[in-house]
């Protein structure tokens, strides 16, 4: 049974059409009642689009028989109900909850076009479109400047902190990885021990799956680059939205599961994005360290003037670089 047939009848969408690009998608989506959209129509139809752009993608990642019902997180719509602006989740599959990483997530923009809604999600083209007409209750001026700029470029310096206090020296628990584990591209970096998890650079944070103190968070830079945030508890009282620095604190590590998988002793799951995509941390310098691949996920170092350090070993958290 999809996804979709799960929802109540009044709820039921179909989808009419449906463009995708890798790595991207616009989907639109008709509401299957004549009476105008609501509410539940916009959850529907946020959650067939998740499930249209990343359902395989994360069926074949955690190697599952099923791919759950996105959870659909609306934070703002306007005063006409026209636009909405929220966050969508998969959760790791129930049959795949004791794989390590993270799960599939997104921000999205979606906007009422007669009975059906636009939806697009963040990183992409069309999300770019879209956010330089949305109106200032549903994206501010400064969020309509960050989420229309294009990717970063695929440059070695990231312009990006460790996700810990400068000057401070944490153990790095997990060399380059997918983020669901083994997947690539190797996006993730695992950071242990007890300690506050903080920004890796300016920009704004986002918060997903939000539950018992705890939520996949996003941050989305200002220079192109998004990095995200799992295990944490003791999250930021920040609103979604709201502006961070180099160095604000987003939460503690720890074993939290809000959208399930596993954690093996408290840290936090560190993944590096640009757009929609998952970027290699292979060969990417982040807090005065260039990491590099193993030959296995999980493996690999991270190297300063010629100083190599493996998992199991301790970084110093250099600051932007």
């Amino acid at each position: 049974m999809s996804p979709i047939s799960k929802v109540p009848r009044a709820a039921l969408v179909s989808v009419t059409s449906l463009a995708l690009t890798l790595g991207a998608a616009t989907a639109v989506v008709a509401s299957a009642d004549p009476r105008p959209a609501g509410p539940d129509s916009l959850d529907t139809s946020v959650a067939a689009a998740m499930t249209a752009e990343r359902g395989g993608a994360a069926q074949a990642y955690f190697q599952s028989d099923s791919v759950p019902r996105p959870l659909v997180e609306p934070k703002r719509s306007d005063a006409t109900g026209e636009w909405a602006f929220g966050t969508a989740v998969i959760p790791i599959p129930g049959d795949a909850r004791q794989k390590h990483g993270s799960p599939e997530a997104g921000i999205f923009l979606a906007r009422l076009d007669g009975r059906m809604w636009r939806v697009t999600f963040d990183g992409s083209p069309e999300f770019r479109a879209l956010a330089a007409k949305a109106p200032e209750s549903v994206l501010s001026a400064e969020e309509r400047n960050l989420f229309t700029q294009s990717p970063a470029a695929a440059a070695t310096a990231t312009g990006l902190a460790l996700p810990w206090s400068q000057g401070s020296v944490w153990p790095m628990g997990g060399g380059p990885h997918g983020y669901s584990g083994s997947t690539r591209p190797f996006s993730s970096l695992d950071f242990g021990g007890s300690g506050s998890v903080r920004s890796a650079g300016p920009g704004k944070v986002y918060k997903s799956c939000v539950k018992n103190g705890s939520a996949l968070v996003t941050v989305v830079h200002n220079n192109g680059y998004r990095t995200s945030y799992y295990h944490m508890t003791n999250l930021t009282t920040l609103a979604d939205g709201a502006s961070v620095d180099t160095g604000t604190y987003l939460g503690a590590t720890g074993t939290a599961l809000p959208c399930g998988g596993s954690a093996n002793g408290a840290h936090v799951h560190f993944s590096l994005l640009s757009g929609t995509s998952y970027v290699s941390v292979h060969g990417k310098t982040i807090g005065g360290w260039t990491f590099y691949e193993g030959s296995q996920a999980y493996r690999g170092y991270a190297e300063r003037n010629g100083t190599k350090v493996y998992p199991g070993g301790r970084l110093t958290n250099y600051g932007v670089s």
